[in-house]
């Protein structure tokens, strides 16, 4: 019954990273198509952000491979039976796991760079902005290689992480680890995410772009959201290590909304012109046409006939005949014309 529920976790978590895998993979490519169709070229931020989605990539993948060779082995990682005989491919799949842990680090490190390099195209122009992105990127480069080394060094020598034996275990709390580095991560976030404020104040734009800028940054709210979701949801209380089911959950949706939310900014040029394509004003006139059919035809009393003059010539028998045509109306108001028809 529990392998059941446990089987069943996990096929719901590979579905939710699936969805949020193929989203950025969206996001990134339709990043590189904005910046090659407006000609602006690929910069530092383009690259970095590109290594965070292949990092995302890589890791589902060996994710998906230990779940091929052994299914259901989530409770391989959690589990501290020093005692346990674990088979050659359960002994595969912790490898596989503990790469994909290492990983999460360069991902995120990567996205928040990517991040900090797009500020400083942006807002390069000011100097003490310029004194803040820098700073920023030191403490994530900092979080980046320590938490990194951390994770590796978990347990000594390294293949206890695979080997669980009581003479090999000299292994640190890594659920201890977890929450402390999420919430490092958090704070990160929350640096990253204000930095452009204060900047976008003292631009000189209207208030209304002021706030539409503004608001494109703070989309990366959602960010801080999944981080504090994956903090609290993967943390086990008196226990050596995190619940992998939920970790892995919400580190693959906390990485892959950073790298949505990265590309936001990029897509303006992109959406003008796709609202300024013939296929979206072909769909708006139908739109509009259909619209007045309903109208007219819900409000049949307001269809005036009014009548107007053929063009007159010389001899044309149909001279005195009239032309019937119906009066527009905006908002079910008619709309009349001024003066008089003539014959």
């Amino acid at each position: 019954m529990i392998t059941v529920q446990i089987q069943d976790d996990e096929s719901g978590s590979r579905g939710a990273s699936a969805l949020v895998i193929i989203l950025c993979v969206i996001s990134v490519a339709l990043r590189f198509y904005t910046r090659t169709f407006t000609r602006a070229g690929l910069k530092a931020d383009d690259w970095l952000i590109l290594v965070a989605v292949v990092g995302t990539l890589l890791t589902a993948a060996l994710l998906i491979w230990g779940n091929t060779i052994y299914p259901g082995s989530i409770w391989i990682s959690e589990d501290t039976d020093s005692d346990y005989d674990y088979k050659p491919d359960a002994i595969f799949v912790l490898k596989l796991n503990f790469v994909a842990s290492s990983l999460y680090f360069t991902v995120s490190g990567a996205t928040k760079l990517g991040i900090l390099s797009m500020y400083y195209r942006i807002f390069a122009a000011s100097t003490s902005f310029r004194y803040l992105i820098f700073i920023a990127g030191g403490l994530v480069i900092g979080w980046w290689v320590g938490c990194t080394i951390a994770n590796l060094t978990d347990c000594i020598p390294i293949k206890a992480n695979w080997i669980k034996s009581a003479e090999l275990q000299h292994c640190f709390n890594f659920n201890i680890f977890w929450m402390a580095s999420g919430v490092c991560e958090i704070f990160l976030d929350v640096l990253i995410l204000t930095l452009p404020i204060a900047a976008v104040v003292r631009m000189r734009l209207s208030l209304r772009q002021k706030v539409l800028v503004s608001g494109i940054f703070l989309l990366g709210g959602f960010v801080i959201i999944t981080g504090i979701v994956r903090v609290a949801f993967g943390y086990q209380p008196g226990s050596r290590y995190p619940s992998y089911t939920n970790a892995g959950l919400w580190s693959e949706v906390h990485a892959g909304m950073a790298i949505i939310c990265a590309s936001l900014p990029i897509f303006k040029p992109l959406v003008n012109r796709i609202s300024g394509s013939r296929l979206i004003t072909k769909i708006s006139s139908i739109q509009l046409l259909w619209r007045s059919g309903e109208s007219l035809r819900s409000n049949p009393d307001r269809v005036t006939l009014k009548p107007r003059p053929c063009e007159s010539s010389e001899g044309n028998e149909n001279y005195d005949r009239m032309k019937i045509s119906p009066l527009t109306t905006i908002g079910g108001t008619p709309m009349h014309e001024s003066g008089s028809s003539k014959r």
